[in-house]
């Protein structure tokens, strides 16, 4: 198919999903990006064959996880995250890193000895098969878990904010390590120089935009909000692309990288803008991403999806709960330390692990990585996939009732609040008009 066709087939996936989600939550709660893979890989080669893979979804899906991971680093509340839950979260996460590259060296292994094909490239070394494999399992999908984390409560309490502050190191320390040890241009120490630069530039922009933004920029952009102007909208996207290409580009870092940091800083900007324009302007841009960039990514991970290889090597079928379960015990137990140890319940204990292991947009960033570069073959990479989606069906469920619900927000629905929100900014535009008439 030409890639408008394709596009045109993906985007109909994308708006038939939330249907389909609605339909099967009668049944059992399905979380949309679980449905979205699924009718990828019904489009895809595996199923009717109408996509292939590669194209201008695939672009646009490169996009979407850009935008995931801004808005992953945009709604943190980074306030809330003290020195202490950092240290905790970042020995947590080395912890892991040393666990799930065993984990990864040892399934590498194993299966390469049970006769599954590990590598696409023979020439790759099992080790560094088993090394990707590794680093991918330390990931936390932080923009999965933060909507039910939002829906049940849990994200306004002191243990969502520890679980938030462990998951945003599992969200970004990965994406390092992969930027540092697999950059084939330069030698690693040089790697390591480069993020050291990019992130003392990141954070010195990021303390410069605490002050906020001006105020002939907030003019402009409330006076553009309601119109085809959209600037506070078009700033957040510069932003995103802009860091994102200077991470790549300038310092060959991942674009990931980049993403993350444009959030935190337009975070930081934003806080002096009063609160209908900042929110009007957040769900302008969660429209963008949620609406169409984000869900492509994930239409055309499905069509990625080697449904065929499993045919092929039904050995790897094993591997899936294998990496379920490599995800809990190599990177949610460890990432459960960022509770401490006092006064803490095994119930807490393991929902923390269980959110903290809830792992997919991040994993299959890195297995397109991994593929690409022949290190892992497409049958290890679905596996790893299937694993992801299973901790996002599974692991939130199993925690909110481990724990309970959280304390909900109380006060108007979100729909009450973008309607005053909006009332207020057409208020203030028809004062403003009646003034320069005056």
């Amino acid at each position: 198919m030409l890639d408008i066709n394709a596009l045109a087939a993906v985007l109909i996936a994308v708006a038939v999903a939330p249907i389909v989600t609605h339909l099967l939550g009668r049944l059992v709660p399905v979380p949309l990006p679980v449905v979205e893979i699924l009718l990828g890989m019904l489009l895809g080669p595996s199923l009717l064959g109408w996509v292939a893979p590669g194209g201008l979804p695939a672009t646009l899906g490169r996009t979407g996880i850009a935008v995931l991971v801004y808005l992953a680093g945009y709604e943190l509340d980074y306030r809330s995250m003290t020195g202490r839950l950092l240290g905790r979260a970042t020995y947590g996460w080395l912890l892991t890193l040393g666990v799930c590259i065993g984990l990864g060296m040892a399934v590498a292994f194993g299966a390469n000895a049970a006769g599954v094909a590990v590598r696409a490239d023979s020439t790759v070394s099992l080790a560094t098969s088993g090394l990707l494999i590794g680093i991918a399992l330390t990931s936390t999908a932080l923009g999965s878990s933060l909507p039910a984390m939002r829906d049940s409560g849990t994200i306004d309490t002191a243990f969502g904010k520890a679980v938030l502050t462990s998951g945003a190191i599992g969200q970004f320390a990965p994406l390092i390590a992969l930027s540092i040890l697999f950059n084939h241009d330069r030698p690693v120490w040089q790697s390591a120089l480069a993020f050291v630069g990019f992130a003392v530039l990141a954070v010195a922009a990021i303390l410069v935009s605490r002050r906020g933004m001006p105020g002939w920029a907030q003019r402009i952009a409330s006076s553009t909000l309601h119109t085809s102007g959209h600037f506070s909208v078009r700033l957040a996207v510069a932003a995103l692309f802009g860091i994102a290409a200077l991470a790549l580009d300038v310092f060959g870092m991942d674009l990931l990288i980049g993403a993350f940091a444009a959030g935190a800083l337009m975070r930081q900007l934003m806080r002096n803008v009063d609160e209908p324009m900042k929110g009007i302007t957040e769900r302008k841009i969660q429209a963008i991403g949620f609406g169409f960039l984000i869900p492509v990514f994930f239409v055309s991970t499905g069509i990625n999806f080697d449904l065929e290889g499993f045919a092929r090597e039904p050995l790897a079928l094993l591997l899936i709960p294998v990496f379920v379960v490599c995800l809990f015990v190599g990177r949610g137990l460890p990432g459960s330390l960022v509770l401490g140890f006092r006064g803490v319940t095994g119930r807490d204990r393991v929902a923390a692990a269980l959110w903290t292991s809830v792992a997919l947009a991040v994993i299959v960033f890195m297995v397109n990585i991994a593929t690409d570069a022949g290190a892992v073959s497409s049958v290890v990479g679905a596996a790893m996939i299937g694993a992801g989606m299973i901790s996002v069906l599974v692991f939130p469920t199993l925690a909110i009732a481990l724990r309970g619900p959280g304390v909900r927000p109380s006060g108007p629905s979100a729909v009450e609040v973008a309607a005053a929100e909006a009332a207020v900014m057409l208020a203030r535009e028809a004062e403003e008009r009646r003034n320069k008439g005056a």
